[in-house]
């Protein structure tokens, strides 16, 4: 059984491709620092977005290389910062000066203040760590470590699965473990909370009733409730590869969603993902309108299956589709709640046959209101655009925009563009072979 592969592919996958960055970066020759001083062609000859008082900036993550890196293959990674209409990038934060390697980038919190990342050892891999990086001040805030860099296996015995979120407060960081990811018997390792301020931890026991088989299923938190006082989870089960009665290695395949209460430890299945539809699926990247106390996810198969944009109340209940174009796989879905009735959300719409973006889960942009009414295309890329992520004021809407090779077999570059709610007008606002991941809309003090 080759879990150390299963794990990898499941958890560090985008770690190790970060870590590949030479055949990405051939091209780039800057450091992350030296990159924050560029602009976009598109910048430099198109009118700008001129907003008043804006108080928001668009983060994103971005790799280069350094000769005074003393990462893996000189690397350097930093969070920068932009204004909505190109002006002011600057660096937030860089691991050029840091022991590890700043690999993830997990979420912004509620207030846009701060950063949610993982670091790593890039050698033995036998140190990862969540920490929250302030985006006035770049200071790092330590929230959980596994350090295992003394120990005579230099392994990990423990690290986090799935990705931490952040409660609606901004107060709270909840995140899932697995105990002994490299060895034949990894296994769930609960669910924690950790307070950001105090840094104290709530452990969460959801009762082991509810998992068949404890080495081979996985429970991790995908968001808050309405009020912070319950968690929904998502219930990820492993099934053997056999091959001659021998089992060979482990596919995964989430199964439910799950409401489990942080004080009580009570369990109620939300979703199965037998509500849906038979063949190799999953749905996930769940949202929650919390005023309508109503949630957003997606049910997306392989690059040949449908895939669809999917509303339901909390508690599972007025289940229904939001998207039907059955030449696309929907997927990606973002949410924004402006006052009383502005209640909309964008998603990516991926071809579903021959191009690259079946693959990369890349297409082009669209939005809609909460009722699947007044859908709207906002690019005409058919490849390429991906992860959108309204302003919090609601006037603006950023995504990251692949740009392939000639052949369509890669991503030569990426840049940041918005698009003005208002007017339709899209705009890249910063480019460069070393962006990786748009990250979000933080509140900061960019002029």
């Amino acid at each position: 059984m080759n879990f150390k592969k299963l794990y990898i592919t499941v958890i560090i996958l985008t770690i190790i491709f970060f870590f590949s960055i030479s055949a990405l970066f051939d091209q780039c020759k800057l450091s992350v620092a030296d990159a924050s001083e560029e602009q976009p062609e598109e910048a430099e000859t198109e009118a700008s977005i001129e907003p008043e008082n804006e108080k928001y900036g668009i983060a994103y993550f971005e790799v280069g290389i350094d000769e005074n890196s003393m990462h893996f293959e000189y690397r350097a990674a930093g969070i920068s910062a932009v204004n909505p209409d190109g002006t002011d990038k600057r660096l937030i934060y860089s691991d050029l000066n840091d022991k590890y390697d700043l690999g993830r980038i997990y979420g912004v919190s509620p207030d846009g203040s701060r950063i949610s990342c993982g670091f790593y050892e890039g050698g033995r891999g036998a140190f990862s760590a969540l920490r929250v990086i302030d985006v006035n001040t770049g200071e790092m805030i330590p929230v959980v470590e596994f350090d295992y860099t003394e120990t005579q296996s230099m392994e990990l015995m423990a690290d986090i699965y799935g990705e931490p979120v952040w409660s609606h407060d901004g107060k709270e960081i909840a995140f899932g473990t697995i105990t002994d990811p490299y060895s034949d018997d990894f296994s769930d390792g609960g669910i924690s909370i950790v307070n950001i301020g105090s840094g104290g931890i709530q452990y969460v026991d959801p009762g082991m009733e509810i998992i068949s088989n404890e080495n081979t299923t996985i429970i991790y938190p995908v968001l808050f409730s309405r009020d912070n006082d319950k968690l929904f989870c998502i219930l990820n089960t492993f099934y053997p590869k056999m091959e001659d009665g021998v089992i060979l290695d482990y596919f995964s395949r989430i199964e439910k969603l799950l409401s489990i209460d942080i004080s009580t430890g009570e369990v109620k299945t939300i979703l199965s993902i037998d509500e849906f539809r038979q063949g190799e699926i999953n749905f996930d990247n769940f949202n929650l309108f919390v005023r309508q106390d109503t949630l957003v996810f997606q049910v997306v198969g392989d690059f040949e299956e449908d895939g669809d944009i999917w509303i339901c109340r909390s508690d599972g209940s007025n289940l229904s589709k939001l998207t039907s174009d059955t030449d696309l796989r929907e997927q990606q879905p973002s949410i924004i709640e402006i006052g009383d009735t502005e209640d909309k959300l964008a998603y990516v719409g991926v071809k579903r046959y021959g191009t690259i973006s079946s693959h990369l889960n890349s297409g082009d942009i669209y939005t809609m209101n909460i009722d699947g009414s007044e859908k709207n295309r906002v690019t005409s890329y058919e490849i390429g655009a991906a992860k959108p992520v309204f302003s919090p004021d609601g006037r603006y809407l950023a995504f990251i925009h692949y740009i392939y090779d000639d052949n369509m077999e890669y991503a030569e570059s990426s840049q940041i563009e918005v698009c003005d709610i208002n007017t339709g007008e899209v705009k890249a606002i910063v480019s460069g072979n070393g962006i990786l991941e748009l990250i979000g809309w933080i509140k900061a003090d960019i002029k």
